[in-house]
């Protein structure tokens, strides 16, 4: 029988996949392959597990949680350099790239639809030396996920971010970036910006407007500063996805790129990468096309 590995997050979203283990064990076992289970709440346990010395056993990767127990996977299997799928059974948060790749947030349907055993490619992002596959990120929010506390995103879940986002909002100043392409240098004032590789980011399904997980670029969207009614009025565009033409939006799609933090309040230096702490400026930023094989349940359209 062949063998999968299941990493799973006992803490992740609602805390309902460890009630669902013997459902996901019977529906794998039926169509003949045998689930070993490995439980963690340790970031450095996801490393740890995809690199065991009998790694070469499983036919594919199975992650139980959010982005970031994603991130953690993706980043284990690249830097080994393991040619296996990752699949991803939406337990968290927000589950951004589960949406983007049209993996059902019902956890039965989409252990069901997993268990299928298709498989596509996708593109990573790469900034630094850290690999993403949804956003990475700066400025206004980028510490909400991390800020967070556990109980509260448990119980008022993507609801918690924007809770937190508004508190944030009175404190916060603007930074001064200078994004460098080989095309052209931008100098200008943000509030935050997000390097994009799918449609969707914190919950916000069409923040990426264009963006896709298989086209071979990224796409930057920044949010200038303004006065707090027009934010209400950009916060409405991309809730309907109207926000890319918007005068106080920068958007543009690129192979690569280069941040330099010019100005900016030292505690609002962070980045965040798909939902864990990033790197420290500046940011050289690239795209791997279609390096990730992921399971999936319908086919990628380019």
């Amino acid at each position: 029988m062949k063998k999968i590995q299941l990493i799973y997050n006992p803490y992740a979203g609602i805390r309902e996949f460890s009630k669902l283990l013997d459902f996901c064990l019977d529906v794998f076992n039926s169509r003949g392959y045998e689930l070993q289970l490995f439980r963690t709440t340790h970031r450095e346990d996801f490393a740890r597990l995809i690199n065991r010395p009998d790694n070469s056993d499983f036919e594919a990767v199975l992650v139980a949680g959010g982005d970031g127990s994603i991130n953690l996977a993706v980043n284990a299997l690249l830097k080994s350099g393991r040619n296996i799928p990752l699949g991803i059974i939406p337990a968290g948060t927000s589950n951004d790239l589960a949406r983007h790749l049209d993996i059902s947030t019902d956890l039965m349907a989409a252990i069901t639809s997993l268990s299928d055993m298709k498989t596509g490619l996708i593109d990573v992002g790469l900034v630094n030396d850290v690999f993403f596959v949804n956003v990475c990120s700066g400025g206004l929010l980028t510490n909400v996920a991390h800020d967070v506390d556990l109980r509260f995103k448990n119980i008022f879940g993507r609801m918690a971010y924007y809770i937190k986002g508004v508190q944030e909002l009175p404190r916060f100043s603007s930074m001064r970036l200078r994004l460098i392409t080989p095309e052209s240098i931008i100098e200008d004032e943000f509030y935050l910006f997000l390097i994009l590789n799918g449609s969707g980011a914190g919950g916000f399904n069409k923040v990426g407007g264009p963006a896709s997980i298989i086209d071979g670029k990224l796409d930057f969207l920044g949010i200038r500063p303004m006065p707090l009614s027009r934010l209400l009025v950009v916060f409405s565009k991309i809730l309907r996805g109207e926000h890319i033409k918007d005068r106080y939006v920068v958007y543009f799609q690129f192979s690569s790129l280069k941040i330099e933090l010019l100005q900016g309040a030292l505690h609002q230096n962070d980045t965040d990468v798909d939902g864990e702490k990033g790197p420290d400026y500046p940011l050289n930023i690239s795209i791997l096309p279609q390096s990730l094989r992921v399971i999936i349940p319908h086919q990628l359209i380019r």
